[in-house]
């Protein structure tokens, strides 16, 4: 069946035919915004209802007005060519007294004050004014109100009004999404009053599943971010963006290779030892890549971490997150451009030693192994004198000694480029609208020579339809590909040779060819010839949802989506001679010879399918009861086929089609895989007096995971929630705007990390263990490949079942100047499944068990603060979150050892073990009373580490029992991030605005491991920089390390303890950003209706104890592609 193909090019077709019909539509495209309509008229002693007739002619505008206004002898003159329709409309109001207020298509005409029937007070007077927003731009439709009086108006087209009052009156003026102001009218004939936005209430519809909530309504632990806080970082990826932000979402990156950071994102931490505990990303409701997705498409991102994800059961174990793109608006087209150049500088990479300070270190070990030192006061000399003439090798004959210096990552590395462009074009009509968007990044990297970069495209198309009143078709097509090069494993590889190649090889030899003696690589040969690795995933979406209101407040959902990923793998390993000084090929890098010179070629297509509908029933009964209720169904599933081939001795090193590779060392390999799963799911919200709020939902999933009679499991939530600032004794308090206390409990299932087909008993070809195909011979002459048992059928696993309770309190103060908002939380996952430990004769793998235990809890703060003071605009954010788990039963399988534990009943995930350091020997006294303990190397000396007796039973042991409380070892952290922070500090004045962003986390252990976890861990691998200095020597007694010695003692004075451990709590710029945006109208004669400038850095310093050179943030001992400091200008275009 070849579906992937078929589905591909159908759904280019229905992108095509989509994109023509929302360019070619019929339908008028009417400005909602009065300032985009033109109006060219001419009229004389012209009736008002003829004149309003053709003004509807030339707009599309509806304009509504009662019989006294019909009835009306009114003419006017009017003489204008292409004009805006306020100024249009401001003149009828001069000359016929009618005052207009519109809403979206529809303008309304009523009589003014002149045509009123009612006559003031006497005491009262005209108050007149105008209502401004923060920009200074009139506000359209604002409520005017006397206090404790049932009189009011409402603002005109430009924000003005007019109003009966008296001395003592107080005016309150409001308006949706700003906060309400009250002004004393006093002597005043005019206020003009500016109101400021209420980001709460401007921010009051969430999505949530299956629908949207506001957010005064919601129960849950939800929180969301807008496309203003994405937009203003200039990254190419959203979880860049997204770091620091939500308040109970980690993202932690460990490599700063373009295209390939490597991100974690967890909600709420650790779910389960299964899997990577990533919550379920939902894009526009159908699940999909964050990673692919283009950023400036964002239009909102809810994210569910409590009872909330309940609705998502089956696969929202580690919460859920909702992507919202952006949709098209009633209105002329709308063209923004976006484009950002940035310059990127390399920070956080292990630093390697100078020559010199290689040969000081080197004396000192050999001094410490009892040999005489190599490096002699005059080659010292010549080495500080960078003498460029070598001599032969003193210890190892055919080799040179150089006294030149090279630094490695110079050599190899340099300052990257990014630049990123998007253009979008949005609007629509009457019936429907649009949103077409094209983006486009490149990212240039920062190895030299090498092709190093990451390249993206995004095309995307939103349109809307109104197929009837009732009916709406809403499509949503999206195409992203991306495109990284790199020089092979990632850019790790070469960059570990980096740090690890002599500082006193040269790169060339004298005839120019890439050198090396001793069996070193050479980076920058690797780099420049040897290895080319292409990644390319192409990934098409498809979405389609139809929304029928069948009666008022019932409607009904059904959506289909498609995703359709490919992804082509090149990875091709030439042999690289390398020569000697001599210029004889000593050996050959990348391959092992120009026959091993290989090409390996991987395709993988991924087919997702995803079918849904539900019912929906909104409505209010009386005043006080609201109703909620949703019922559904939905099916997914997914198909994987993979296929991988490689071959070497290829004819020439410049052709590296498969088929002209030799034959005898070709291999290939390939897979299918296929998952479904079905759901029914359904919600039930009441609200009494917008005061009492609970919410029931349910999930009733099944998965082709388990065996047919453990597949379903029923996933239920609950939640509720008391606006108590809604109560008579607080409504009408100084000190609460709102106060909200909220509760809920969830169960939510766990399939990820778990084989697709382990409860069938499978059996597999058997190896050598490096890959090599294990083949008998038979008596007649024939061959047979050896196969058996796959991990044992596990016909009773079933569900990992995730109970989480939170409980979080909601308040506003000082006019909700000041939010505050707490949680804490609880997470228990009680049927984890674990692997079960029987005999090693049992030949074969046995099946996991649902078994384990696993709790994790903790909270979320969010502070928030935003004022003004004159004419400048503030605001402060800050938030901070912490979870902490506990593996509570692992069965006996967990694992007992120095150094990082992943799995340690009554221990955090990842946690760590370790001698507790002491300090090193200082005499001979303290050397011999520290050798009376059993298990102290019998060669230890002077200058070499100690470690505590912990228990005192004079032995010096890992562990005494099982639980190691009678050893030597004991816990010393977690590599899990402990206290997350984040800190948004923004201002506005004028056209000028900025922003910072500060991000962190307050606990945090790391050790240092693999080659850089000792000076000399292979007698050939000199120490980092790091230790130069620091290390026990006789002229540096009080020295924290131990001494240095190419020894065996090595091994003992740096195993794993307090020695090696790290803090690795860090702060980080993460972001700032200062932008000016041009007055209105000062380029409109070029079109441009808003122009923005903007100078940003992204990870602009940090605040760390980490020593050697290691980003506090990574985790790959040193060898990780550098993280990169990134400086940019930015330009921000509506049309």
């Amino acid at each position: 069946m070849n579906f992937p193909t078929i589905t591909r090019y159908n759904w280019m077709c229905c992108s095509i035919i989509l994109v023509f019909l929302a360019l070619s539509s019929p339908k008028p495209l009417q400005a909602q915004e009065n300032q985009k309509e033109r109006i060219t008229i001419q009229v004389k002693n012209q009736p008002i209802q003829k004149v309003f007739d053709d003004l509807s002619k030339q707009t599309g505008l509806k304009f509504f007005y009662g019989e006294a206004i019909a009835n009306r002898n009114v003419q006017v003159n009017l003489k204008f060519k292409n004009a805006p329709i306020n100024s249009v409309l401001n003149e009828i109001t001069r000359q016929a007294n009618l005052y207009f207020k519109r809403e979206n298509n529809t303008i309304a005409v009523s009589l003014g004050n002149a045509g009123n029937a009612s006559v003031p007070v006497t005491q009262d007077r005209k108050v007149t004014g105008i209502i401004t927003d923060e920009r200074g731009e009139p506000i359209i439709g604002a409520n005017v109100v006397v206090k404790g009086t049932s009189k009011g108006t409402v603002t005109d087209l430009n924000g003005e009004y007019s109003i009966e009052a008296n001395g003592k009156s107080i005016l309150l003026i409001s308006y949706i999404g700003y906060l309400s102001e009250e002004v004393a009218v006093g002597n005043n004939k005019t206020l003009n009053i500016q109101l400021k936005e209420d980001a709460q209430k401007l921010d009051e519809v969430v999505v949530i599943g299956y629908g949207t909530q506001k957010r005064s309504n919601l129960s849950g632990a939800i929180s969301k971010v807008t496309s203003e806080v994405i937009e203003s970082k200039p990254v190419t990826n959203v979880l860049s963006a997204l770091q620091g932000e939500i308040p109970g979402m980690v993202i932690q990156r460990s490599s700063g290779q373009p295209g390939n950071e490597d991100f974690k994102m967890n909600i709420r931490g650790v779910s389960s030892a299964n899997g990577d505990s990533a919550p379920l990303v939902l894009v526009d409701g159908i699940p999909g890549d964050i990673n692919m997705i283009n950023p400036q498409d964002i239009d909102a991102i809810s994210v569910l971490k409590d009872a909330s994800a309940s609705i998502y059961g089956a696969r929202a174990a580690g919460g859920v997150v909702l992507i919202t793109t952006k949709k098209g608006a009633t209105g002329a087209p709308k063209i923004t451009y976006n484009g950002n150049l940035s310059i990127s500088k390399m920070t956080g990479m292990m630093k390697a030693p100078t020559n010199y300070e290689m040969a000081i270190m080197d004396n000192e070990a050999n001094i410490h192994n009892g040999s005489a030192p190599m490096y002699t006061q005059e080659l010292l000399d010549r080495i500080l004198s960078n003498d460029p003439n070598p001599i032969d090798h003193p210890l190892y004959g055919g080799w040179k000694l150089f006294f030149t210096n090279t630094d490695w990552m110079d050599e190899l590395l340099n300052n990257g480029v990014q630049h990123k462009h998007n253009l979008t074009i949005s609007g629509g009509g009457e019936k429907s609208n649009y949103y077409l968007s094209a983006g486009y990044s490149k990212q240039f990297g920062v190895v030299k020579y090498a092709d190093d970069n990451n390249t993206k495209y995004n095309l995307r198309m939103n349109y809307d339809y109104r197929i009837t009143d009732w009916l709406k078709l809403e499509t949503k097509v999206a195409l992203d590909n991306n495109k990284r090069t790199d020089v092979g494993s990632n850019g790790a590889w070469v960059i570990g040779e980096a740090i690890l190649d002599m500082p006193n090889h040269p790169v060339y030899n004298a005839d120019g060819n890439f050198f090396t003696q001793g069996g070193w690589s050479n980076a920058v040969a690797l780099a420049k010839e040897s290895e080319t690795a292409t990644f390319k995933t192409r990934e098409m979406n498809g979405n389609f949802r139809l929304i029928a209101n069948i009666i008022d407040g019932l409607t009904l959902t059904a959506q289909a989506g498609v995703n359709y990923k490919n992804k082509n793998n090149e990875d091709i390993a030439k042999a690289i001679p390398l020569y000697t000084w001599d210029n004889n090929i000593t050996y050959y890098t990348g391959a092992g010879s120009p026959e091993q010179s290989a090409v390996d070629r991987t395709t993988e297509e991924t087919v997702y399918q995803n079918y849904t509908a539900y019912l929906n029933y909104d409505k209010n009964f009386g005043p006080d009861h609201h109703l909620d209720a949703m019922l559904g169904m939905a099916y997914e599933t997914e198909e994987v086929r993979m296929f991988m081939a490689r071959r070497d001795n290829f004819i020439s090193d410049e052709l590296w089609e498969l088929n002209l590779g030799g034959t005898g060392n070709m291999k290939n390999d390939a897979k299918a895989e296929h998952w479904a799963t079905g759901s029914t799911f359904a919600r039930l919200g009441y609200s009494f007096k917008n005061k009492y709020i609970l919410e029931t939902n349910f999930r009733y999933d099944g998965s082709s995971r388990f065996a047919p009679g453990n597949r379903w499991r029923m996933f239920p939530g609950v939640s509720a929630s008391w606006r108590i600032s809604q109560e008579n004794f607080l409504k009408n308090s100084k000190v609460f705007n709102e106060l909200k206390l909220r509760a809920s409990y969830g169960q939510t299932g766990n399939q990820e990390g778990i084989r697709l087909y382990d409860y069938i008993q499978l059996l597999k070809f058997r190896d050598d263990g490096w890959g090599t195909k294990l083949i008998y011979p038979f008596g007649n002459g024939s061959q047979s490949q050896a196969m058996g048992l796959d991990v044992l059928a596990g016909v009773d696993r079933t569900w990992e079942i995730l109970e989480n309770v939170n409980v979080g309190v909601d308040a506003a103060f000082l006019d909700s100047r000041l939010g505050f908002s707490f949680d804490y939380f609880v997470k228990m996952n009680n049927n984890m499944l674990i692997p079960v430990t029987y005999p090693s004769m049992l030949g074969a793998e046995a099946p996991y068990s649902n078994s384990g235990k696993l709790r994790t809890n903790g909270f979320e703060l969010t502070l928030n603060w935003t004022d003004k003071i004159g004419n400048v605009e503030y605001s402060a954010q800050f938030q901070l979150t912490d979870a902490v788990n506990k593996l509570v039963e692992y069965g006996g399988a967990d694992t007992y050892k120095l150094g990082l534990n992943e799995t340690r009943e009554g221990y955090p995930m990842n946690s760590y073990f370790a001698y507790v350091y002491d300090g090193v020997i200082k005499d001979q006294a303290d050397l011999d009373a520290y050798k009376k303990l059993e298990g102290v190397p019998s060669n230890i000396g002077i200058g070499d580490a100690k470690f505590k007796d912990l228990n005192g039973d004079g032995k010096i042991s890992t562990y005494g029992d099982k639980d190691g409380d009678d050893g030597d070892a004991e816990y010393v952290g977690s590599t899990t991030p402990r206290y997350s922070f984040g800190l948004n500090l923004g201002a506005k004045w004028n056209n000028f605005d900025i922003s910072v962003f500060f991000q962190g986390v307050a606990k945090r252990t790391l050790f240092r491991e693999g080659d850089f976890a000792m000076p000399w861990s292979d007698w050939w691998r000199y120490p980092p920089q790091f230790y130069y200095g620091q290390t026990w020597n006789e002229d540096r007694p009080d020295a924290y390390y131990p001494r240095l010695t190419h020894g065996e003692i090595r091994h003992w004075n740096y195993q794993a303890s307090t020695l090696q451990k790290i803090n690795a709590a860090y702060i980080r710029l993460k972001n700032i950003q200062i932008g000016y945006t041009l007055p209105k109208g000062a380029l409109q004669k070029l079109g441009i209706e808003r122009t923005r400038f903007y100078v940003s850095g992204q990870d602009l310093f940090e605040i760390h104890n980490v020593k050697g050179g290691w980003d506090p943030e990574s985790d790959k001992a040193g060898f990780n592609y550098p993280f990169q400091r990134y400086y940019s200008f930015g330009i921000d275009l509506t049309f």
